[in-house]
């Protein structure tokens, strides 16, 4: 069972030791951990026929294990051949394109040898990936991604520390165990788009045996991912200064429940009864980020984020406890907010075609939305 308990922080039991041993190796090994796996299967199959000679009723009565055992280590060998990389429709900005971003990035982290790409989607979010190239002997790939809402709400002070919470995650190996972890259970859902368990046996099956370890295994991909968040936190504010890292989660806490509510939640409302694509969520960001950014708004959501609490479900913990592993004991408040980032950090005509580029997108969303509707 969960409990509560002072503020709404999450305590969960400690994972099977069985659950923490995959875990590990899934960590180091990605989606290839499904090839150890289905060697373990086999050894267990082969033994299991070895049965049929001395104890025939026996090897019956282990029929349907041996199977279930069978089909999920097969789920994992087909996920690991058949993987899918998720498309994402980002946009690439050179050092040429946003030399200001890229300065920030490398004095928060000096390269070491290693290729940098440098992107940014269309939301209010921000994040950084590290992939290794032919098992790390050409180096590794590092991808920073930063929304285009948020570098148009938040200031150059509040996005550095950003970055360096990014920063944070590299720096002490979360990306490298996340990804593969995040790798090996996405060959799960792989094996399950081609076989599909309502419609299939074997998916059955597979999905059957595997459901209660998939649960488990999902929550403890979500209670390392809330831990890594404090720890880049912590990070951050060793680099930026606690009272900017501070301001930060206040800011980005409110002005996330503001967009939610104001923006994204109207426009899906209008979507609904639209006859051709709505003003775009950005645009609406960009047109309101006065109002957004006011003390009046933060205000004005504050005291909800600061009474949530952190579900076990949740990737992120909570606005309190994030906000109290930084400055424990200190009331949160709203904070002064200066020129958008996007405007000091972006050239005029980076930011204009970021903009024009992210309408595109949106624009075919929508029309392919309200064809639907």
């Amino acid at each position: 069972m969960r409990s509560l308990g002072i503020g709404g922080f999450l305590v969960l039991p400690d994972p099977p030791i069985s659950e923490v041993f995959l875990i590990f190796l899934a960590k180091r090994l990605g989606r290839f951990t499904g090839i150890l796996l289905f060697l373990v299967a086999c050894l267990i199959v082969a033994a299991w026929l070895q049965i049929l000679d001395y104890a025939p009723f026996v090897f019956l009565a282990l029929a349907p294990l041996a199977i279930l055992v069978f089909c999920a280590s097969f789920a994992l060998l087909a996920g690991v051949l058949f993987v899918r990389t998720p498309r994402h429709k980002r946009i690439e900005l050179t050092r040429m394109d946003a030399p200001a971003l890229w300065a920030i990035w490398d004095e928060l982290a000096p390269p070491r040898g290693e290729r940098r790409s440098l992107l940014v989607d269309d939301l209010l979010n921000a994040s950084i990936s590290e992939r290794k190239r032919w098992f790390d002997l050409l180096g590794r790939h590092t991808t920073l991604t930063l929304g285009l809402e948020l570098l148009m709400l938040v200031d150059e002070r509040l996005l550095r520390t950003v970055i360096a919470h990014e920063v944070g995650h590299a720096k002490l190996q979360h990306t490298a165990g996340a990804t593969n972890l995040a790798e090996f259970l996405e060959t799960f859902e792989t094996l399950f788009v081609y076989v599909d368990p309502e419609t299939t046996v074997a998916g059955g099956l597979a999905d059957w045996a595997l459901a209660t370890w998939l649960k488990g295994a999902n929550l403890e991909l979500m209670r390392v991912s809330r831990k890594n968040e404090l720890e880049a936190d912590s990070f951050s504010a060793r680099l930026c200064g606690v009272d900017a890292v501070a301001d930060a989660e206040v800011f980005i806490a409110t002005v996330s429940r503001a967009v939610k509510t104001e923006i994204h939640e109207p426009l899906e409302t209008e979507l609904l009864h639209a006859i051709r694509a709505p003003v775009a969520p950005h645009q609406r960001v960009w047109e309101r980020r006065a109002e957004l950014i006011s003390a009046a708004c933060q205000e004005k959501y504050l005291s909800d984020v600061w009474q949530e609490t952190t579900k076990k479900e949740a990737s992120h913990p909570c606005f309190r406890e994030r906000f109290e592993n930084i400055v424990p004991g200190i009331a949160p408040r709203a904070v002064a907010v200066g020129a958008s980032a996007a405007e000091i950090c972006l050239p005029q005509e980076t930011f204009r075609r970021v903009m024009d580029k992210t309408l595109q997108t949106w624009t075919d969303f929508a029309e392919n939305a309200v064809g639907i509707y």
